[in-house]
């Protein structure tokens, strides 16, 4: 019995193709196309050759592989649009830099992450670094909004509490808050999803880190830095300017411009989100 398998997630076109015909397991895979390798495998009998088989099966199926169904032909998958790809490089070097990402982030240091992120970008070349910088600002002008703003108010700002009602102070830096949308992005894109729906989001269990340092400026300079790693470059703005050589309708992220509202202030945090407002001062301490 034959059994097959593609991933075509992402950046992903592979097969994997497992047989079992008594103890023996024959395994192919590889990139859809192209004939693969095969790997053969005796079992001391049948019924342990089905149960390994049927382990790894499972393994596959649960890191995204998806079975065909008999004799139907392996669909063509679309490529990706550079903007596509740009995402997903984007935030899986965000992932893959975090070594936090599976522990206690409690622990978490976003200039730990910063310079984790330097090290993996200083392995891709120059258009990856370009697609790096582009995704960064369009991702940092996409937290340009008034939810945003709120939320950095609330977790930065200072408050009083006056008769049950939680007020805040207004006026925030506008350098902070571009350092602030930094912190946001390295947490992920998962996060960062939910966050642009419902602010409400930084309250789920999904998500724990440390308040206490919520600035990341440094994410602003990684593309060159990573550049600079391999290469003497007197200009140490050359990826950010490429960005806005080839692509010159990227807003960049400290261009001002209307917010899609406006903010609220004083103890309007409070009435808009009375639940976030409320965990939050719990953890601060009033100046």
């Amino acid at each position: 019995m034959t059994r097959r398998f593609i991933n075509q997630d992402n950046n992903s076109n592979k097969f994997w193709n497992i047989t079992s015909e008594n103890n023996t397991q024959t395994i192919t895979y590889g990139k859809v196309g192209t004939k693969g390798r095969e790997l053969l495998k005796e079992f001391s009998s049948a019924a342990e050759c089905e149960a390994e088989t049927a382990k790894l099966i499972a393994q596959k199926t649960k890191s995204g592989y998806v079975e065909l169904n008999d004799n139907a032909d392996i669909p063509v998958k679309e490529e990706l649009s550079e903007d596509e790809v740009a995402e997903l490089f984007f935030w899986e070097s965000i992932r893959k830099s975090n070594k936090y990402r599976n522990a206690n982030w409690q622990d978490y240091d976003p200039d730990e992450h910063i310079e984790n992120l330097v090290e993996l970008l200083s392995k891709s070349g120059k258009q990856r670094l370009i697609l790096f910088e582009k995704c960064m600002q369009e991702k940092l002008h996409e937290l340009y909004t008034a939810e945003i703003a709120e939320l950095y108010v609330i977790l930065d700002n200072d408050f009083e509490t006056k008769n049950g009602v939680i007020t805040f102070e207004d006026s925030f830096s506008g350098d902070g808050f571009i350092y602030f949308r930094c912190w946001l992005l390295l947490k992920g894109k998962e996060f960062f999803e939910g966050l642009k729906k419902d602010i409400n989001t930084f309250l789920s269990p999904d998500f724990d880190f440390c308040i206490g340092n919520d600035w990341a400026e440094g994410l602003l300079y990684v593309a060159d830095e990573a550049y600079g790693i391999n290469h003497d470059n007197e200009d140490e703005s050359e990826i950010r300017d490429a960005v806005s050589e080839l692509y010159p309708d990227v807003v960049h992220y400290d261009d001002s411009e209307e917010m899609n509202r406006e903010t609220e202030s004083g103890a309007g945090y409070h009435k808009r989100y009375p639940k976030l407002v409320e965990e939050i001062v719990a953890i601060r301490k009033p100046s």
